[in-house]
């Protein structure tokens, strides 16, 4: 498998592929979920492998005080140079969701938009949920964002393509030893350029018990951005809010 997220996320054809998730985007999800959050302006945030900041510069427009990290340097200077931009203060900085522990304490984290399962061992890819406990002001949310694993192995797309700006993407999905896998072809002007995405399954069942093994609370599930009601066969997402 290796570090495919190192090449992937550091792609000038990462941010085209996903195009259509946008800073509208965001803002729609972000308004609909924080309805059920009872937290004011003013209360802090750490933004969890923010990508290029499109959910944390939201969040800083709305008057919240907003920390982001991100493995991906291409990706962080996007968002620090938007937000420098917008002039929203937002403290951005590189790390690994492996080996984050920070000192300060945070009233709401955010893990969004599959940003969860890339490692190989369960043990890896549950080390931030258990810093994020640690990290977080009691009666704190976190806010988890993640396929729903039954949708996806019965609805899968084992081939698609699309054309954006000129540049040809092609994208084969398969599962392999408790993974969905995605091979990325993107060709451009005749160049071919290859990337994989590959992300652990779990059932709905496997998260909400690690996450209630760790000391957090599931107080609201839903299956879509819409924030609409979660059906174990029928939605396409599984978003989470626990509380500390």
């Amino acid at each position: 498998m290796g570090s495919w997220y190192k090449d992937w996320f550091a792609s000038d054809f990462y941010l085209t592929v996903y195009s259509h998730r946008n800073d509208d985007d965001a803002g729609k999800f972000l308004d609909n979920v924080l309805k059920f959050v009872p937290a004011q302006q003013g209360a802090s945030v750490l933004d969890a492998a923010c990508g290029a900041g499109r959910h944390s510069i939201y969040m800083a427009s709305k008057g919240f005080r907003v920390t982001a990290f991100d493995l991906s340097e291409p990706l962080l200077a996007r968002g620090e140079a938007k937000a420098k931009a917008l002039d929203l203060d937002i403290k951005f900085f590189k790390g690994d969701l492996r080996f984050i522990g920070l000192k300060e304490k945070f009233d709401i984290i955010l893990n969004l938009f599959t940003s969860f399962g890339y490692f190989e061992s369960d043990d890896e890819n549950f080390a931030f949920i258990r810093s994020a406990y640690n990290m977080m002001n009691e009666g704190g949310y976190f806010l988890f964002d993640y396929f729903n694993e039954s949708y996806l192995k019965n609805h899968i797309v084992s081939r698609s393509e699309k054309e954006i700006e000129g540049i040809k993407i092609f994208e084969e999905r398969s599962i392999k030893e408790g993974r969905i896998v995605k091979q990325i072809s993107i060709e451009q002007n005749g160049v071919i350029n290859r990337f994989e995405e590959s992300v652990k399954l779990y059932s709905t069942e496997e998260i909400i018990s690690a996450f209630r093994s760790i000391g957090l609370k599931d107080i609201n599930k839903f299956g879509s951005y819409e924030c609409g009601a979660f059906e174990p066969e029928n939605s396409e997402r599984l978003i989470i809010i626990f509380r500390k």
